[in-house]
């Protein structure tokens, strides 16, 4: 008989199990959570094949205990009912959305657009923790610095400030996302080394799932979440990784210390839209004609911190721009990018066995699979020289041009800055406190112990997390205070048997999904939707389960059938942040997502927009259009646009509901039985005067907050340089706004991008032979230089129209035959 110390801690909501294992003479600890999952309490000779036996059940656990007499039996039994039906009714009770979480009211919640106001934010929590910090990545880059620019060289630098945490005695838990390797190259082993280079027992690592064991290859973990002491919960769209910081301003250039004349002859120029190169650019003084070459200034070597101190001093967008003499003065054979192996990059990277084993929570057989020792790097920061101010090394990324490899050389730049604008990353993120932070932590809790469970149960140095009591949750923290609103807010998620544990293999939750359907349902005036893909077609084509295209296709067909005003507003990238090139043997995978975008969207008889004209809607524009965001900059003398790589998951209704979280508008991230993603949706609870059509309405201080500076900022009009533009973004339904402001905007900031930079994607390139001939075209910056700035200076904001005739007469599935052609639908949808 195995002995037993049982305890059940009401306001915890759990049990706690200790088993006395004699064999490896230690002792192993486990929680099983009551849990709306599923949660049973049996016994009985016919159940348990015990006279005194009493069985726990959830989901995700089961637990058998031998009581010593019958009536001990019936006091458990009673016991645990009791706890069920009273303290745990929040988890045992049915929950709206069929969430594992309640609805909770007076939660703190603060929302973030973009990186740098997120990161500093996470940074601040990090360094107030006093107990305990999970973080659940997707990706994680532990030499990102979350405050920038760097003033105090790598304090505020992610490793270094776990490494400082851990060695005050705060446990740090982190899970990762195992990636395959041969398919993605974002090298969680070189993370999970790096996090427990120094061998401190306070930071705890697990990367999962095991690929071979599970059979799980084709999904991830997508959940972006930081927890501070089960209190204060970060999530959204933003990893702690490379090419996720980034503010309004969205910068393509950071140059550092390397000082280029303005007169210097630059290179060719690689893009989104050319990854292989653009027109050279030779850059001449307008008051002489003569050509001059000074040599590239550098400054002298100086230590990092140095460097990251000094006053930052980008080219400005506003730069003038120069004459540019026939393009034959250049070289034109620069070869184009090609898809490196990953296995040439793995193999490089293995140079023996790590250190401290025992201490990294590795599962069964990891160690033989991928490098397991790190170089040091602190030594190689100290003698950097031309460093950058805001994205250090591999931080500064175009991931059409370049994808990553050689992570375990973070400090070393991945394309030429020179030649190569930076992709800039629009994101959103919230953070919660109280009662939500607590259900939040709860969720990475069930991932760790399932996780623990199946890889590193006999690891007695890996613990398993108990959930944190509720009783005190409900005090006010100053945390975030000035810019905190009070809602009501429920965690939503995807997941199922193989992401969380689930003991049946049938088991999934699709919350965030049914959260989705319902609000885009019940909408009653405008839809505001950021989100990285919009893949989803109607109930009758099987290459898509989920319902959002067929929701708002039944919610704007009855805006028709009742003649009533109502928007949708759709942003997503412009193109897919996927390395490669359309129309190139390396934009296989490029071609496949843009090809399930504009199917969900306008292509073939299935797309939305086609189903609405179908059923009688002259102009579906009226009520639903999709956009993108561009901006333009000067590089070494040379203008150069990039896509602003939209990376939201994001919806705001009414300006009263906000979805924000890690599910992508595809099946992937909203089935549940395939990637795992965690969102919260926040309803206000304190509203100030606004307008819909031009009507009073009741505008919620948290969405409609929100969704004011997201459209200040898309427009142009955040910075006191922007305060005399005379537009309100108040109404975001009336006619004068969506259409006369919103949409025309956004269309002649199109026109004067394809004017001056022929960039891709674009209306007029219909075909792989029209696209071919469209970029041997010398854009209006080349030819007629001073027209190019004049119109780039008439610019406002960032918002674009997606080109929805895009590559309209040509097949982007990939060739049957090809590495991609051979996989499976759902990798793409």
């Amino acid at each position: 008989m195995i002995p037993l110390k049982i305890s059940i801690t009401t306001s915890d909501v759990s049990i706690c199990v200790t088993t006395c294992c004699v064999r490896r003479g230690a002792i192993v600890g486990f929680s099983l959570k009551i849990s709306a999952l599923g949660f049973e309490v049996s016994s009985g000779l016919r159940a348990l094949g015990l006279h005194t036996g009493v069985q726990i059940s959830t989901y995700t656990r089961q637990l058998v205990i031998n009581c010593w007499t019958r009536r001990k039996c019936r006091e458990w039994i009673r016991a645990l009912k009791e706890v069920a039906h009273n303290q745990a009714r929040d988890f045992t009770q049915y929950n709206q959305r069929h969430s594992f979480a309640p609805v909770r009211n007076s939660i703190n919640a603060t929302w973030f657009v973009d990186g740098a106001g997120y990161m500093s934010a996470v940074a601040d929590a990090l360094s107030n923790a006093k107990e305990e910090i999970f973080i659940a990545d997707w990706w994680l880059s532990p030499e990102i610095y979350l405050k920038r620019p760097a003033l105090r060289g790598d304090y505020w630098r992610l490793d270094k400030v776990l490494q400082r945490k851990s060695e005050e005695g705060v446990k740090v838990f982190v899970l990762l996302y195992k990636e395959v390797e041969m398919a993605i190259g974002i090298n969680s082993f070189y993370s999970k080394q790096r996090l427990v280079r120094n061998g401190n027992d306070n930071i705890k690592v697990m990367r999962h799932p095991q690929h071979a064991k599970s059979g799980v290859f084709l999904w991830a973990h997508h959940e972006k979440l930081v927890i501070v002491d089960q209190s204060i919960a970060f999530l959204g769209g933003i990893d702690l990784c490379y090419g996720r910081w980034d503010d309004s301003k969205h910068r393509l250039t950071d140059l550092g210390s390397l000082i280029h004349s303005a007169i210097t002859p630059t290179k060719r120029k690689k893009t989104s839209s050319s990854p292989s190169g653009e027109f050279p650019f030779i850059s001449v003084s307008k008051s002489n004609s003569k050509l001059y070459m000074p040599d590239l200034i550098v400054d002298s070597p100086s230590t990092a911190a140095q460097e990251l101190a000094r006053p930052m001093s980008l080219p400005a967008a506003s730069s003038s721009l120069q004459v540019p003499q026939p393009k034959d003065f250049f070289k034109q054979n620069t070869p184009e990018f090609e898809r490196k192996s990953l296995m040439a990059t793995i193999k490089q990277g293995i140079k023996g066995k790590g250190k401290h084993l025992a201490k990294l929570s590795y599962a069964p057989g990891e160690l033989q699979n991928g490098p397991a020792t790190i170089s040091e790097l602190d030594d190689v920061v100290d003698d950097l020289d031309g460093s950058a101010k805001f994205w250090v090394g591999k931080d500064y990324v175009n991931f059409i041009v370049k994808d990553f490899n050689n992570l375990e050389e973070p400090f070393d730049d991945l394309v030429d800055r020179t030649t190569t604008p930076r992709m800039p990353w629009h994101d959103m993120a919230v953070c919660v406190q109280n009662a939500t932070a607590r259900d939040v932590a709860r969720h990475f809790i069930q991932r760790w112990n399932a996780a623990k469970n199946e890889m590193a149960k006999q690891n007695y140095t890996c613990p398993y997390l108990l959930p944190k009591a509720y009783v005190d949750c409900s005090l006010k923290s100053n945390f975030l205070q000035a810019k905190s609103q009070n809602v009501t807010c429920q965690v939503l998620r995807s997941v199922s048997a193989w992401s969380c544990g689930f003991i049946e293999p049938d088991i999934v939750e699709q919350s965030i999904h049914e959260a989705y359907v319902d609000c885009i349902a019940k909408a009653q005036h405008y839809i505001y939707i950021e989100n990285q893909f919009f893949i989803s077609l109607p109930r009758n084509n099987l290459n898509t389960l989920n319902q959002i295209a067929e929701a708002l296709f039944t919610r704007i067909v009855r805006a028709y059938k009742e003649k009533s005003v109502f928007r949708v507003y759709v942003v997503m990238p412009l193109l897919p942040a996927f390395e490669g090139e359309i129309g190139q043997s390396n934009g296989a995978s490029i071609q496949a997502i843009t090809h399930w975008n504009y199917a969900s969207i306008c292509r073939g008889k299935d797309g939305l927009l086609n189903r609405l004209k179908d059923h009688g809607i002259p102009d579906p524009s009226v009520y639903i259009s999709f956009y993108g965001l561009r901006t333009h900059s000067v590089l070494c003398g040379e203008p150069v646009t990039e896509l602003i790589y939209v990376h939201s998951k994001l919806m705001i209704v009414d300006d009263k509901i906000v979805i924000c979280g890690s599910a992508n508008i595809n099946d992937r991230s909203l089935l549940g039985k395939r990637d795992s993603e965690v969102a919260v949706i926040i309803e206000d609870q304190e509203f100030e005067d606004g307008l819909m059509n031009s009507q009073p309405f009741p505008l919620g201080k948290f969405a409609g907050s929100l969704r004011r500076r997201l459209f200040k900022e898309h427009l142009g009009l955040l910075g006191v340089e922007n305060e005399e533009i005379d537009i309100n973004v108040i109404d975001p339904v009336s006619e004068a706004f969506y259409k006369n402001i919103w949409y025309d905007t956004a269309a002649k900031n199109t026109e004067i991008y394809e004017a001056v930079f022929h960039c891709i994607p674009s209306n007029k390139v219909r075909t792989f032979a029209e696209l071919k001939k469209y970029k041997e075209l010398q854009p209006l910056y080349v030819d007629e230089p001073v027209q190019a700035e004049q119109m780039l200076n008439r610019i406002l904001g960032h918002i674009v129209l997606l080109p929805l005739d895009f590559m309209c007469n040509e097949v982007l599935t990939p060739p049957p035959g090809t590495v991609e052609g051979i996989m499976p639908t759902a990798l793409w949808t």
